[in-house]
Parts: structure tokens; sequence; C-alpha cells
């Protein structure tokens, strides 16, 4: 798999303005906030509510003890791919409409869980932001159960994939209407929301150039946010069968994952900075 440390020095307008990274700390990057996924309701092990013995809190100090500053913690019940990669005990979640969300205990103990892990010294934070990935995109916004636990949490963050039941975008998982109103209703609700965009397809039957940007640019005519300050753009770039090959770099390269990059931040930061700063030069004597 190409990584980052294969780039170093070409791409500086990415490692300038990135504001948060997964997985990856090393490199140009000038950001220390990362972001990561986890699930949780694997295995009973594996949520062992001791500190010294849980996985998630781990993560957070391997991250921590990198210089890393956790932004958001991406978390759900993740239990169909979980049996199928060797986890077979892992449960779902509260509701069959979207067997991802947590259980309203289950972000309780996590939050007693932070709490312990910082007073024991193993984390520098007695508390961090839980976003409930979800895996119905609209779901949440109409179900009363599925809100009263999201009031627990910080925020939702919906995978979009450019494969499977996702495709295509019209009729597919991802239907841009029910994005926009779950998108729409969580950053009403005063919380954070995260369009997780990716894996993106690469020489697959159904490409063609740039149709990564065509996605993104269906999202925002159907009212998906760009520019709300809750509103969150995280890239999945990891080359799942349909993206491999895809090349990493440089970020001159256009249809590169760092030319990719490149592009969304200067759509979704850069362009609303530039608007920012032309409102606020003064007008000329006339």
């Amino acid at each position: 798999m190409p990584t980052f440390d294969k780039q170093k020095g070409h791409y500086p307008y990415v490692a300038e303005h990135l504001d948060v990274v997964k997985g990856w700390l090393d490199g140009d990057f000038k950001t220390k906030r990362v972001f990561l996924e986890h699930y949780w309701g694997l295995s009973e092990a594996r949520d062992n509510l001791d500190p010294k013995k849980n996985a998630l809190v781990k993560a957070i100090a391997g991250w921590e003890s990198k210089d890393g500053v956790v932004e958001h913690i991406l978390i759900c019940r993740e239990y169909r791919l979980a049996i199928r990669r060797g986890h077979p005990g892992a449960k779902p979640g509260p509701f069959k409409e979207d067997t991802r969300f947590l259980f309203a205990k289950d972000v309780d103990d996590i939050r007693e869980l932070f709490r312990n892990a910082h007073k024991n010294g193993l984390l520098k934070h007695d508390n961090y932001k839980l976003i409930q990935m979800v895996e119905e995109p609209s779901f949440f916004a109409e179900d009363r159960r599925a809100q009263a636990i999201l009031k627990k949490m910080e925020g939702v963050a919906y995978e979009a994939h450019q494969f499977n039941r996702h495709w295509p975008l019209a009729t597919g998982w991802s239907k841009p209407e029910k994005v926009v109103r779950g998108a729409k209703w969580t950053i009403a609700q005063n919380k954070e929301y995260i369009f997780y965009y990716g894996p993106i397809i690469w020489k697959s039957k159904q490409y063609y150039e740039f149709i990564e940007r065509d996605w993104l640019h269906t999202y925002w005519k159907a009212g998906l946010p760009k520019h709300h300050p809750q509103m969150h753009y995280y890239l999945n770039t990891f080359p799942h069968a349909h993206g491999r090959g895809r090349p990493l770099g440089p970020e001159s390269d256009p249809h590169s994952v760092l030319g990719m990059t490149k592009w969304l931040i200067r759509e979704i930061k850069i362009d609303q900075q530039q608007k920012k700063e032309s409102q606020q030069q003064p007008e000329r004597d006339k």
C-alpha cells in the first residue's frame, strides 16, 4: 500500500491546509489533529471497562503519545463486517433500521471509561468527542429513540462509498436527499456532522474522469451544507478493490489522492476564506 512517506516534499499545499488526518502524523503534515474509527461491541475483551485493558483507550493513548490531538472518534457497532473478519461474538445495536447505533449504556460506559483513564494518567483528557457513525443516512432524523442516544454524543458521521449498495448515486443507499436530510437535522441540533466520503472508485467499469468530484457537486446542489462550521468533510481513500491503483500523489496530479484532497480543501476551506476576506475589504472611495 502506498504511504505518505514516499511523497515527502510533493504535497506542500495539502500539508499546509489539511485540518485533520487519519492514521498518519509523520511526513509533511503540519496538523497534529487526528480522527479515528472505532468499533464497539466486537468482544467483551476489547470493551473491557478497565481503562488499562480497553482497546479504545489504547488507541487514543497511542496517538497522544505521538503528540496527536484526537479531534473526533467515529464510533459504531459494526457486527456484520466484524463477524466476517473473525469476531464471532460481535453484537448489533438496538435498532434494526440501523444496527450501527450504540446503546445508551454504551455511551455512558465510554464516558466513564474516559474519566477513569484520565484519572489514572492513561489519557490527556477526561472526555472526547464521540461521533455516531451511522449506516442509514436519515433514519435518526425521524426516530426519537435514536435521537435520545444522539443527545449523549457530539455528532453523526455518514459513510458514502462509490461502490456496492451505494452505487449508483441516484438510486443507491446514499441518495442525496436522504443524506441532506440527516445532515441538516444534525446541524439543527447544534451537533457536528461528518460526511465521510469514500472509498472512491478508480479504473472500474463505471469510472469516468472526476466522478469523485461530480458526486460531491451533486450533494452540494441537493443542499448538503458546504461551509457550515459544524459540517466536516473527511476522505476515506482506503484502496478498496474499486479504487486500487489510484496514485497517492503528488498533489499536482489531480487524479491522485493528494490531488483530490487539494481540490476538496480549495472547494470547502479556501473558497469560503476568500469570500470572507472579500466581504471584509473596505469599499473604495467613489
